[in-house]
């Protein structure tokens, strides 16, 4: 498993909705959703980088729950 970095699209792909990944990280889930109406609301680069850092922080902070490990398998690919 392995979190790619801050700065990898993959972040920003993930919460503007252009990546559709099956995800089983249930907070990363309610975050991305959160993020995507505030992105609709402001679609600003301040709004997206602040979405994608903090999805990233999200996924760093939970490194050893297994279904944060499925979702990092999946989207590292």
């Amino acid at each position: 498993m392995e979190l790619p970095a801050k700065s990898h699209p993959v972040w920003a792909d993930i919460v503007t909705g252009k990546a559709h990944y099956d995800l089983k990280f249930m907070a990363a889930k309610i975050f991305i959703g959160r993020c995507s109406r505030l992105i609709e609301e402001d679609s600003s680069p301040e709004m997206l980088k602040s979405c994608t850092e903090k999805l990233h922080g999200l996924y760093a902070k939970n490194t050893g729950n297994p279904a944060a490990q499925e979702d990092l398998k999946t989207i590292s690919g």
